[in-house]
């Protein structure tokens, strides 16, 4: 295991709460396995978990919003460590991760993660995918020759993989998502519901911090076995707020 991922992982065991329910205990190289990105100060007090899909539409509205105030207002701050998970879910869902990995490796993942978002409805419609993401690697001032070889990696898909299987155990079925100090939030994309989220687990009453709208976003769904099993987990989940005391 990497220096990083001691820092993020070293003796940790994620409980990850949805609702009234605890998901299975993860241990930290299972975790470790699935991290696409990860940044901030290890010692940060709050843990921030982001589950993406690069060709999600719904997490393409999350980023435009979030992510300048997550990386000034508390990453760069030392609020918090910021964790990113991807997520393969569409064609070409590889490919980007791919990307923005390979984007880091010449100390640009973020110039790249945004610009596949903001681009993403060019490229993932493209015939060619991995060339039309080699060329955002020249705009972005890359040496193409070595992003491609990093590209062309199995790397990407075994951490997929690992990052599917994490997913599964923590209950993600859509993107975003998110966990925060080992307790899971889903259904929500407004960066005003997360930062009063954040601003609970900053003043040490993580119990006041506001449960996002259930809601399923049903055009974004994979597909009908995905949408029945969100739409279980949404019932479920009401039920156990109900009876909650």
């Amino acid at each position: 295991m990497k220096s990083w991922q001691r820092g993020v992982w070293s003796a940790v065991v994620l409980m990850v709460v949805t609702g009234c329910q605890k998901a299975p205990p993860l241990k930290g190289d299972t975790l470790a396995a699935a991290v696409a990105h990860v940044e901030g100060d290890s010692a940060a007090p709050i843990k921030f978990l982001y589950f993406d899909d690069l060709v999600c539409d719904d997490c393409r509205q999350f980023s435009a919003n979030a992510a300048e105030p997550l990386r000034t207002q508390w990453v760069a701050t030392k609020k918090l460590q910021l964790t990113v998970i991807d997520l393969a879910w569409h064609r070409g869902s590889v490919a980007g991760s791919a990307a923005t990995v390979c984007a880091a490796e010449q100390g640009k993942w973020w110039e790249m993660h945004e610009l596949l978002f903001a681009r993403q409805d060019t490229w993932k419609r493209a015939g060619d995918i991995p060339a039309a993401l080699q060329g955002y690697a020249g705009e972005l001032g890359l040496d193409t020759a070595r992003f491609g070889r990093c590209a062309a990696t199995k790397d990407h898909q075994r951490r997929l993989d690992a990052a599917d299987d994490v997913a599964r155990l923590t209950g993600v079925r859509g993107t975003p998502a998110f966990v925060v100090n080992g307790r899971a939030f889903f259904g929500a994309l407004d960066w005003s519901w997360m930062e009063q989220v954040l601003k609970a687990y900053e003043a040490g009453k993580p119990e006041l911090a506001p449960q996002p709208p259930l809601s399923i976003p049903t055009k974004k769904v994979v597909d009908s076995v995905r949408l029945k099993q969100l739409q279980d987990s949404v019932a479920k989940a009401r039920k156990l707020q109900r009876n909650s005391p």
